[in-house]
């Protein structure tokens, strides 16, 4: 019987994959299918997702066109047949004996979710793995719980990779990604419908995937996607709806984390988008007070003070709030040919750096010196 089933989304990873491709297929769990998608992969993806098939049966590769994260997942979960999913993006890695452990506590706990903590890594200059202890503040380590009455755990970080989910909860409750284009927060909605949904869930203290955040083409670095939280946003509302008793005990908690989500959104978008988020954020959250849906418990005081100052002021916060970056700039404009000047100055400034460590006299230089440097660092 398979017990858990890894959903691989793969795209243009050629450059990481083998780590991660050797991190699943040793798993000290030998009971697992590995369901890689190549999301129409430019690169040599494919071919080394089919290099790792010819030699593990285990390893099922789907070949399709480009269409994003959600689609791919989709596609994942309708050809898993495990008893639990888990999910590794494929510029990650996992300690050997992550799936072992994650289902032990599954069928020990008999859960319908099993989160652990997890590391961030980076690659350069040296390898570097660090404790992200995420769950810490929920005091519910080695615990079974209803997410339900326990909310505060809706507000934990998605990092949905760092658990496993009984497939069969997945299905009762129809719970999908988002197929919007690229790879744009889809974790968000699905999170969220994952606590709504679980009656039994079980949290570990212990870390197991290592998460990657020096891959410089990971789309959560792109600023260009502005509304694409509004999309998740409007899919667990769209889930609430068709479940009336999971919106009667949730409603309340998913507007508040909404603007928490938001709030990040608007922060991190560039100064041209910023206002177009805000009028956004100004009629949901109107919405919401006018439905009944906005309650001061369910927000920090901070919190409260600035949804209600964007659905009454929505002028005045942008003005006070969101306009720090075009200080001595007459416009947008402005400030987006200086911000230009800047990137193409950094762009020569690299080139300049890239060339002079290429250059052949850098080399011969820095191989005198090689065994001077050696003794050095042996004396210190």
């Amino acid at each position: 019987m398979i017990k858990v089933s890894i959903l691989m989304p793969a795209c243009n990873v050629e450059k990481f994959l083998r780590e991660c491709m050797d991190s699943v297929v040793g798993q000290t769990l030998k009971d697992i299918e590995i369901i890689c998608i190549d999301d129409g992969s430019k690169d040599s993806t494919g071919d080394i997702l089919d290099d790792y098939a010819e030699q593990d049966e285990r390893v099922k590769v789907i070949h399709k066109p480009n269409s994003g994260y959600g689609h791919s997942m989709n596609v994942g979960l309708q050809h898993a047949t495990g008893e639990y999913i888990g999910i590794i993006e494929t510029d990650d890695f996992a300690d050997l004996d992550m799936f072992e452990r994650l289902y032990e506590v599954a069928k020990r706990t008999d859960a319908d979710v099993v989160k652990s903590n997890y590391y961030t890594y980076v690659s350069e200059p040296e390898p570097k793995s660090e404790l992200m202890e995420v769950l810490k503040n929920y005091n519910l380590y080695d615990k079974v719980f209803n997410p339900s009455t326990e909310q505060e755990i809706f507000r934990v970080r998605p990092c949905i990779w760092s658990g496993i989910y009984r497939r069969e909860m997945l299905i009762k409750n129809n719970i999908w990604f988002t197929e919007t284009p690229g790879a744009s927060y889809q974790d968000t909605s699905f999170a969220f419908k994952v606590w709504a949904s679980a009656e039994r869930a079980c949290l570990v203290k212990e870390p197991y995937l290592h998460y990657r955040t020096d891959n410089a083409n990971s789309s959560v670095k792109s600023a260009a996607k502005v509304f694409c939280l509004c999309d998740e946003y409007r899919s667990t509302e769209k889930f609430l709806d068709e479940n009336p008793d999971k919106k009667e005990k949730l409603q309340k908690l998913e507007i508040s984390l909404k603007y928490e989500s938001y709030r990040w959104n608007l922060q991190r978008l560039t100064q041209e988008f910023k206002y177009a988020f805000l009028v956004q954020m100004h009629k949901e959250f109107k919405d919401a007070k006018e439905q009944g849906f906005l309650d001061k418990k369910y927000f920090t005081d901070y919190a409260w003070k600035n949804v209600k100052w964007i659905i009454d002021d929505m002028e005045g916060y942008y003005a006070s709030c969101c306009r720090a970056e075009m200080k001595g700039y007459d416009s947008i404009r402005d400030m987006k040919e200086a911000i230009e000047k800047k990137n193409k100055k950094i762009k020569r400034l690299e080139k300049k750096i890239s060339d002079i460590e290429n250059s052949t006299s850098l080399k011969v230089g820095h191989a005198i010196t090689y065994i001077p440097r050696k003794i050095k660092k042996a004396l210190r």
